[in-house]
Formats: C-alpha cells, structure tokens, sequence
C-alpha cells in the first residue's frame, strides 16, 4: 500500500504540473516554470493521498465506486481552481472557464494513454504510470502547441467579457471534466480495459474539439463583425478629416485674392514690416488651419495596421476633446508587428491613457512617435510629469501616483510585454516629461 501511494504520489505530480501548463495556455499566460513546479507539488501533497487512499476505501467507505470517483475527480479539479486562482490569475471568471477545459484536456490525453499499456492499468504500478506519465508529458507539449495554434485564449477572454457567455462556458467546463464518468455505460461493452479508457479519452476529446470549433466560428464571426465596424468608423474618421481639409483650402482659395491685394498695396508703399507680418500671420494660419490636418493625415497614412491606426484615431479624438494638444509623428511605414493584435492595442491604449490623464492634470503635450526599420517597431509616448516618479514602483499593482484603487495598467502593460522574448519596454524621465518605450523587434 505504502509503494503503490508512493508511486502515485509521484506520478501525479507531473499531473499537476501539467493541469497547470495547460491552464496557462488557455489564459495565454507566460508560463513560469519554477512557480508551476511548486505549485504542482503543493496540490500534489494534498490530492494525491485523498485520490489514491479514497478509491481504495480506505478514506471513505459506503459510496459506489463511479460516484465515488466523480466526487474525488471534483475535489482534484476544485483544489487546482483554488491554486491557480491564487497563483496565476486573480480573476474567478477566467478561471473558471479555463482551468476546467484544461483539466479535461488532461484527463482525456492521460486515457489515451492507457492505449500503450500492455496490461492492465493500475494506479500504484510504476510500470504504468511510467509509461503513462511519459507519454502525457509528450502529448501535453503538443496540446499547449495546438492550444496557442488555435489561439484558445481569445476564446476564454470572450467568454469572460460578456456574462451570457461567462456562466455557460464554466458550467460547461466543469460538465467535461467529469466526462469521463458518464461514459461509464461503455465498461458493459465487451472490451480490453486499457482500450475502454483509450475510447472514452478519444470520444471526449473529439466532442470538445467540435464544441470549441463551433463556439470558435460564433467567435471569430462575431469578431469579424466588430473589425469590420471599427474598420468602416477608422475611413469615416479619415474622409471626415479629408473633408475639413478641402472645405479649409476652399475657404483659404477664397480669400487668397483678399490677401494678395493687401499685400500688393503694401508692396507699392514700400511697408515691408508690414508685408513681413501679413506674411508671418497668414503662414501661421495656413499651418493651423491646414497644414496641422495635411501632416496628421499623412502620418496616419504611415500607419499600415488597420486596428492600430483605428485605435490612434479614437484616441487622438478623445485628445482634441479633452483640449490636449497632442503631437504624432510616424517616421516610416508601420505594416506589421510580431505581436498579437490585441495585446498590441492593449499596451498602446495603456500607455496613450497614461499620457493623456497625466497631461490633462499637468497640462501639457502628449507626444507620439513611431518609427519602424529592420523588422523593429517602436512605440514612443510621452507626457509632462510633476514632481519625481519612483521608477521602482511604477510597475507594482495597485500602486499609483494618482491614488488608492489604480496603478493597474501599467502592471498589466508589464504582464502582457513579459509573455514575448521580442518585445522589451523601459521607462525614463528626460526634461520634465516622462517617457515610455515599446520596443517590438522583428
């Protein structure tokens, strides 16, 4: 007895571990390995006994053997709710969405392969779990790799955004985890036991990857249509300003005669001072009038990623509301960034958002450059600052110079930077402005 908890006990920590992989996976988090071996052991110290001295009755006695599996299968996947909650994500909704699936994705990976037993599977065999454990570490590794293939976090983060989509996802989740055991009408089929669990773990895994795919296509669709919306805004916004452009030089057209003849008059009587103010006054206007709205829209022009340029007009709009002067400059062609999309405009909206509350309280400029050479896209915003900014507490959350209750938007610009190997982000205080650099190689 004592051998074959042992050997469990071992065995199923991999398993944890891998619960813990694929969690991460399916909340596109970056995966921390030597938190996710510690908290593989600490779940592992407290399932692994229950599971193993709780099917062999020595824990709890009287119950059916099926319905006492189920409620120990429920007891594992609560505890890894509850670890990963408190060590990977603080956010019950997204949680419950994703580590369900992800204990799914094991259970079933994990029958199959009890295929490649040559005898029949027992939890306290070290021949068993050896070869189980190796095999599952092999398919998991692949599983993450499908999981990021399909991008199954967008997934997640839309079901988490809407709660008509939220509650269904989790109920359905925590359904699929105990899959396996309303299956348990396949053990009167006349078959090799290893080959009933290989069956069950294929048919689960089948069924998910035809649910995902549906839901994925509703997804998908419905984001296509939301692209499309921001698409049509972003050419509204463009021709508007298109627009005010050609109604300014038919108004400038307009009086350019009224102009002329001032200054010819002033020609004739020898006022240059004069003629050298009209001039200077007229310049000015032209610059404010038009050739502010020729440079932006030829900057924007720069700008090749559409979801980028939609979300830089939005916000540029919002500066002119607001009576932020604001000052953009895209040095070269922007036409595409390794990094996904949306954490792209993630960081971005972070960072613009920043400057702007900090200009709006300091009362100065927002300044955005981009410039983008050698497959490396640099994103450079910066606003006035007040007084000394503690470079050290900037990026811990919940930490804010503007009060209690914020300070979480540079902590997730951090979080979202640290998942990519390309991306690097530093931070500095030059001439009472205070800068901040995204730096996205190719």
């Amino acid at each position: 007895m004592i051998y074959g908890l042992l050997t469990y006990l071992a065995a199923s920590y991999f398993t944890e571990a891998v619960i813990y992989f694929l969690s991460c996976r399916l909340l596109g988090r970056k995966i921390l390995w030597i938190k996710l071996l510690l908290t593989a052991l600490a779940a592992d110290i407290i399932v692994a006994p229950v599971v193993y001295l709780g099917l062999y009755g020595n824990i709890i006695t009287g119950i059916p053997l099926p319905l006492l599996s189920y409620l120990l299968d429920m007891f594992v996947l609560t505890v890894n709710i509850l670890f990963l909650y408190f060590v990977a994500e603080r956010n019950f909704k997204r949680i419950m969405i994703a580590v369900p699936f992800a204990y799914f994705t094991f259970y079933q990976t994990y029958l199959i392969t009890c295929f490649f037993i040559p005898y029949r599977y027992e939890l306290g065999s070290m021949v068993n779990q050896c070869i189980s454990i190796t095999l599952l570490l092999l398919f998991t590794f692949f599983m993450g790799k499908l999981i990021v293939k399909t991008d199954a976090a967008t997934f997640v983060d839309y079901c988490t955004r809407k709660k008509k989509h939220s509650i269904p996802a989790a109920l359905t989740g925590l359904f699929l985890a105990g899959a396996p055991h309303y299956l348990i009408v396949l053990s009167m089929a006349d078959m090799n036991y290893n080959t009933l669990l290989t069956m069950i773990g294929m048919t689960l895994l089948l069924s998910f990857t035809v649910f995902f795919r549906f839901l994925s296509k509703n997804v998908i669709l419905e984001e296509t249509e939301k692209a499309q919306a921001g698409i049509i805004a972003q050419q509204t916004a463009y021709i508007q300003n298109l627009e005010e452009i050609q109604k300014d030089v038919r108004v400038y057209r307009h009086d350019f005669k009224n102009m002329m003849s001032g200054m010819y008059l002033d020609v004739k009587e020898g006022k240059t001072e004069a003629l050298e103010q009209y001039m200077q006054h007229m310049l000015n206007e032209f610059d404010h009038t038009i050739g502010a709205k020729i440079q932006t829209a030829n900057q924007i022009m720069n700008i090749e990623i559409i979801e980028l340029k939609s979300l830089l007009m939005a916000k540029l709009s919002q500066l002119d509301t607001l009576n932020i002067p604001w000052h953009l400059e895209v040095l070269y062609p922007v036409r595409a960034c390794r990094m996904k999309i949306r954490d792209l405009l993630r960081c971005i909206g972070i960072l613009t958002d920043n400057a702007m509350e900090a200009a709006k309280t300091a009362q100065g400029e927002v300044d955005i450059m981009i410039t983008a050479q050698n497959d490396c896209v640099i994103f450079l915003v910066s606003n006035p600052v007040e007084g000394e900014v503690d470079m050290n507490r900037i990026w811990q959350k919940g930490w804010s110079t503007k009060g209690s209750g914020r300070g979480l938007g540079l902590y997730s610009y951090r979080e979202i930077t640290g998942q990519y190997p390309n991306v690097s982000c530093s931070t500095f205080c030059r001439g009472g402005r205070f800068c901040q650099e995204l730096r996205i190689e190719g």
